[in-house]
């Protein structure tokens, strides 16, 4: 009994993950798209360029957004503009091959997300119905 404890205080503690600043990002993500599609090192020194002007672009819209309580739609309608310009960017950069690649890789990351979140959104659900049934059940107090 007294070795369990033990043996989870002699565990090393994780540690919490830093931030990465978001030129770290992009570099990550540049050399994943090299490995994936085969990019040259010009290629992807333009991804990791392009990667990191997004990510710089998606912080200060968010923080203009705030400030400017900006509508969804208005928001929605900019983060759709920045993707058609973001995907015309990566097609000028790839080859005809590496772009269509490219494009199943992000159409299967979309379903990947998607199933994700249904996977965790029906976990939440059986839990909140679970816990409704349980409120509902009547007692058999005497």
């Amino acid at each position: 009994m007294l070795m369990a404890p033990m043996a989870m205080m002699a565990q090393p503690q994780h540690q919490k993950h830093q931030k990465m600043n978001p030129e770290q990002r992009a570099v990550l993500q540049a050399k994943t798209l090299r490995l994936h599609l085969d990019l040259t090192s010009a290629q992807e020194e333009k991804v990791k360029t392009l990667l990191v002007e997004q990510m710089e672009a998606k912080k200060s819209h968010r923080e203009n957004a705030k400030a400017e309580n900006l509508s969804g739609y208005e928001r929605k309608l900019h983060q759709l503009d920045q993707k058609l310009a973001f995907k015309a960017a990566m097609k000028n950069i790839l080859t005809e091959a590496q772009y269509e690649n490219w494009n199943q890789i992000q159409t299967h990351k979309k379903r990947m997300a998607f199933h994700r979140s249904k996977k965790r959104n029906g976990k939440n659900k059986d839990v909140k119905n679970q816990r409704h049934k349980n409120q509902r059940q009547p007692s058999n107090r005497g």
